[in-house]
């Protein structure tokens, strides 16, 4: 049975087609590793209860992705093309940007990578019912689903919540094209 008929199913919402697989291999090349922080997604019973639990609104192309094949995802030019930084490396910020990761949703999934681990901690630092769903490595500043559903920028320095115009999808496809300019940027500077 597919996510979107098992969704419809247990009486939930409507979801789109999962793009994840379609966006890697737009800007995928030898450079980059992908895999599945999850080996098994949750139910979507089990999904429903967190959006109750933190009082968010998940976008469905982000429910789609966490749902389908990869649930939740981490993303990264490998570490011959792109060294990783060492306590006190310096360079410009951009240069220390070499993965981003959505976040999972399945309970064996590590700490850092649960949407419940990043939901109650944005809970202890915001009044406003947010949740991460993409962090992008090095940045402070997490991509969240709000109460209404729409996806916002937390900005770590200001505590505030900037609205992102466009879909998961869009936000997803965004930071694999800025990866990639990012990592070719990397290689021109390495020779």
């Amino acid at each position: 049975m597919s996510i979107r008929s098992l969704f419809k199913a247990a009486g939930g919402r409507k979801l789109p087609k999962d793009r994840t697989e379609e966006i890697l291999a737009s800007y995928f090349d030898g450079d980059f590793t992908v895999f599945p922080l999850a080996e098994t997604a949750v139910t979507p019973a089990q999904f429903d209860a967190l959006e109750r639990r933190f009082g968010v609104k998940y976008p469905p192309e982000f429910v789609a992705h966490v749902l389908g094949r990869f649930p939740g995802a981490y993303v990264e030019v490998k570490e011959k093309i792109w060294p990783r930084p060492k306590a006190f490396d310096v360079g410009p910020f951009w240069s220390f940007l070499y993965a981003f990761h959505t976040y999972t949703s399945a309970p064996q999934s590590e700490p850092w990578m649960k949407l419940e681990t990043a939901a109650e901690s944005m809970r202890d630092r915001l009044a406003a019912p947010v949740a991460p769903i993409l962090r992008v490595e090095g940045d402070a500043d997490l991509y969240c689903a709000t109460a209404d559903g729409r996806i916002v920028q937390y900005r770590h320095e200001t505590d505030e919540l900037d609205r992102f115009d466009g879909d998961f999808w869009q936000l997803f496809e965004q930071e694999m094209r800025e990866l990639r300019e990012r990592k070719e940027r990397k290689k021109q500077s390495a020779s």
